[in-house]
């Protein structure tokens, strides 16, 4: 980062819009950065917080546009925002979580000030798939209420952890929104084809999410072990209604994962179940 950068644009008092050879356009961010600035004047690296690249250029553009339309306040917030999650977290975090969880966590405000309430059906199965991720959201939304004077609600912490998530896995946000979807029709299937109710704080809920979290993984890597008739016949005889249950949850997987697996492929959720309903 050594080196002056020319600005480009001026956003606001805190974030412009710079240049430099090797690193091209950039945005960059430090307190009162942009104050008195103008267009061709030099930066240097001593006064900048921080800067990033979003390589992509559309997610460039929708940053900028974003930046015109943003708070001041919102803005530095989320630097640190961002900042305290990446020092507690291993992995590195894309750069395009400046964007979506800005982009994101703007939209929460508004909907607050015009009296819009947007529920999580999916919080808990949110917090039992991504708990570390969810533990820094929740610090991550007090930072922002702290630090805005909003009330962000708990729903949106779930929302904020699979961003976490989306930005140290880089997996599109789209993708982790559906996964607690996912189980939660799964677990639906399952309470139906069994004529059962879990409680979704129960440590037998918590551990069926694992189980079907480990089982979404292997269909999205397609792991599976190979096929055996005799197997299948088994299954079908010993555990009748655990594995017409289990043909239901493999249909569903397969056809969110392009796959084409069996019930004997998958014995262990025709066992799991088995415990789960207590089925002799």
């Amino acid at each position: 980062m050594k080196g002056p950068f020319r600005i480009e644009k001026v956003v606001n008092n805190n974030v412009v819009i710079a240049t430099k050879p090797d690193l091209n356009e950039v945005i960059v961010i430090g307190k009162g950065i942009g104050f008195g600035r103008k267009r061709g004047q030099e930066i240097h690296s001593g006064s900048i917080d921080k800067l990033f690249v979003l390589a992509n250029q559309d997610e460039q553009e929708q940053y900028k546009l974003l930046l015109n339309d943003v708070d001041e306040s919102l803005i530095v917030t989320m630097e640190k925002v961002v900042r305290m999650i990446q020092a507690e977290l291993k992995e590195p975090l894309h750069q395009r979580i400046h964007l979506a969880m800005t982009d994101h966590i703007q939209f929460a405000i508004r909907r607050i000030e015009q009296g819009i309430d947007i529920p999580n059906p999916f919080l808990t199965e949110t917090e039992l798939m991504f708990p570390e991720e969810f533990h820094l959201a929740r610090k991550a939304v007090h930072l922002l209420n702290e630090q805005l004077d909003v009330e962000l609600p708990e729903a949106e912490i779930g929302f904020v952890a699979l961003h976490i998530y989306s930005a140290s896995s880089n997996q599109p946000i789209a993708e982790m929104n559906e996964h607690p979807q996912l189980i939660s029709d799964l677990v639906f299937m399952i309470e139906r084809n069994a004529h059962i109710e879990l409680n979704r704080r129960s440590v037998e809920y918590m551990r069926l999410v694992s189980f079907l979290c480990e089982l979404i993984d292997r269909f999205r890597k397609k792991e599976m072990i190979q096929t055996s008739d005799k197997l299948a016949h088994l299954l079908k005889e010993e555990f009748e209604l655990c594995y017409t249950i289990t043909i239901e949850l493999i249909e569903v997987l397969n056809t969110r994962f392009s796959t084409s697996y069996k019930v004997e492929q998958v014995p262990d959720m025709v066992f799991y179940l088995k415990k789960l309903i207590k089925y002799k």
